[in-house]
C-alpha cells in the first residue's frame, strides 16, 4: 500500500528569496506538496504539504553581531528556537550523530514551519518522503534542521490531542530528530537523505536502490 501510494503521487517543490526584502539575501522560502489524482472528483488533490525557510548562517554572521536579533525579526517561532540553539552567536551541528569530539558550526539553518499529511493518507511513509524530497531541493550543506513538533490540524475535523502530539514526536525521533527544549526538535542535515547519498557517492559507495 505504501509503495503504491507513493508511486501514484506527483511532487512539486519551489524555493525563492524571502518576501522580507531586508533579509532576502540570506533568507529563502521553500514549499512542496504531494498531489494525487482523485477519480471521484476528477481533480488533483493535495495530500501533503511542507514549507519552511533556510537561513544562511555564515552570511548572517557577517551582518549581525547578535543572530538572535535576526531570528527575532523573522518569526516568533524562529525567535523562540534561537533561544535553544544559539550559542556564541552561532548554531552548531548535532555532533552526537557523528561521534565527533567537537561541535561543528552551522553554515545554514533549515527551519520546517509546516509538515502536514492529510489524516487518511498517514502511516504510509508520506511524511518521510516529503522530508526526503525537501532535502534534495534545499541546500543542506553543514545545516542544522529544526522544527516545532506540534501537530498541524484542521480544527474542524481533527483535534490536537496529547496522543497526536506524542505520535508526531515519535515520528520525528524515528527519522533522527532529537528534542531541543519542550517543543522543538533538531537534526544534523548530514543525516538527511540527500546528504547521506552525497557522502556515499564521495566515498565511492553505490547508494542503495530503495
Amino acid at each position: 500500500m505504501q509503495s503504491d501510494l507513493l508511486s501514484d503521487l506527483e511532487f512539486e517543490f519551489s524555493i525563492k528569496p524571502s518576501d522580507m526584502e531586508e533579509f532576502n539575501h540570506l533568507l529563502l522560502d521553500f514549499q512542496g506538496k504531494a498531489i494525487l489524482w482523485d477519480d471521484d472528483t476528477a481533480e488533483d488533490k493535495v495530500v501533503a504539504t511542507i514549507k519552511g525557510q533556510r537561513i544562511d548562517i555564515s552570511l548572517a554572521r557577517k551582518s549581525f553581531d547578535n543572530l538572535q536579533e535576526l531570528f527575532d525579526s523573522i518569526s516568533p517561532e524562529i525567535s523562540d528556537l534561537g533561544t535553544h540553539i544559539l550559542s556564541n552567536n552561532n548554531c552548531f551541528l548535532e555532533s552526537f550523530s557523528k561521534d565527533e569530539s567537537e561541535e561543528t558550526p552551522c553554515s545554514g539553518l533549515v527551519y520546517i514551519a509546516e509538515l502536514m499529511v492529510e489524516p487518511e493518507y498517514r502511516n504510509h511513509g508520506l511524511g518521510t518522503e516529503m522530508m526526503k524530497r525537501m532535502s534534495q531541493v534545499v541546500d543542506m550543506n553543514n545545516a542544522l534542521v529544526a522544527l516545532k513538533a506540534v501537530p498541524i490540524v484542521d480544527e474542524e475535523s481533527e483535534q490536537r490531542t496529547p496522543e497526536l502530539k506524542n505520535q508526531l514526536k515519535r515520528f520525528y525521533t524515528k527519522i533522527g530528530f532529537r528534542h531541543s527544549g519542550e517543543h522543538y526538535m533538531v537534526k544534523d542535515a548530514r543525516d538527511c537523505h540527500a546528504q547521506r547519498m552525497r557522502a556515499l557517492a564521495e566515498a565511492g559507495i553505490k547508494p542503495p536502490t530503495t
